[in-house]
């Protein structure tokens, strides 16, 4: 749903009405059709993809690990500035380096295991020897 909002802000622009209210029925119809639509189109195009899980370990570990972990803590220590004496200071710098490393080692494991599915999987086309 979050990679799909630059799709549904575009849908709304196209067939809202701005001069009727936010949750009118004019404008909250087409709202509800256009994301219906869009998440149905998602879905069944991402299940269709042959690396479905595996695509979404590569998602998690470059986009939710550090979105999730890593900067809020580093946005934390920039915004409220704790002296660097504080032990809230440096838990978030612990808590940075820890998912950092996470974050790479999943990117490499997610990567590593569609490499390994492309090997195996019985979809792809097996060359006569």
């Amino acid at each position: 749903m979050v990679y799909l909002q630059p799709t549904n802000v575009v849908l709304e622009r196209t067939f809202a009405d701005p001069k009727s209210g936010e949750f009118s029925t004019r404008n909250v119809v087409p709202r509800v059709i256009s994301r219906s639509l869009s998440v149905i189109v998602a879905t069944i195009i991402s299940a269709m993809l042959p690396f479905f899980g595996d695509i979404n370990a590569v998602m998690g570990a470059f986009g939710c690990m550090p979105l999730d972990f890593v900067l809020p803590v580093i946005f934390f220590n920039l915004t409220f500035k704790p002296t660097k004496t504080s032990l809230i200071f440096w838990l978030n710098v612990v808590i940075a380096v820890v998912f950092s490393v996470l974050g790479v080692i999943a990117s490499v494991a997610a990567v590593r295991q569609i490499n390994l599915d492309a090997k195996t999987r019985d979809y792809l086309p097996i060359s006569d020897h």
